[in-house]
């Protein structure tokens, strides 16, 4: 088995809300990797531009409502080559039948451009976010991933990581006005 090579260790820099605009690119990346590993959901796939400043917004949101919340940025010279967005929210109400940290941290984006994935900029991102997690006291990491990259959940559960809860979509169909007994 071949060895992963690593790059030399990038800065670890924390993003200002204003600096949102820079990770374009790095949303780009795991826009185009998400298409790839979605061809079920290929009619519901936004436009690239649509779907950038949907999310510049959300995560500018998040920064500006959820005290707590950070951003840190992978960055070599003066390119960044990943980002960790992670939500710090109330822990109230998720998953009621167990016990979790509260507040509670979300990991609401971690992307590293395709040329770096493998080389470590995913895992020193995630060492400084667990670093920055202890720090503030929070005990709990939800991570979503989409279902079918396997590389991620392998990634995460190596990290300790472990599957709880799984989500799916469905489209509502106009015929089905009515449901029968025993479908539920």
């Amino acid at each position: 088995m071949c060895e992963p090579s690593f790059v030399s260790k990038a800065a670890i820099v924390e993003l200002p809300k204003d600096g949102l605009g820079d990770l374009e690119p790095l949303w780009r990346a795991l826009y185009d990797h998400h298409i790839d590993l979605t061809p079920h959901l290929g009619d519901r796939a936004r436009p690239f531009p649509e779907s950038w400043e949907s999310r510049l917004q959300t995560e500018t949101g998040w920064l500006e409502s959820e005290r707590g919340s950070f951003v840190l940025a992978a960055q070599q010279e003066e390119r960044y080559l990943g980002y960790a967005f992670v939500r710090v929210r109330s822990g109230a109400g998720f998953a009621a039948s167990w016990r979790f940290s509260d507040p509670l941290a979300e990991l609401a984006t971690l992307a590293v451009l395709p040329a770096y994935r493998g080389r470590g900029i995913g895992s020193e991102l995630m060492d400084s976010v667990e670093a920055r997690l202890q720090e503030l006291g929070i005990a709990d990491l939800a991570i979503g991933v989409i279902a079918t990259n396997a590389d991620a959940m392998g990634f995460y559960e190596r990290r300790g990581a472990m599957a709880f809860q799984t989500q799916l979509i469905q489209r509502v169909q106009p015929n089905r006005a009515t449901t029968h007994v025993g479908d539920v």
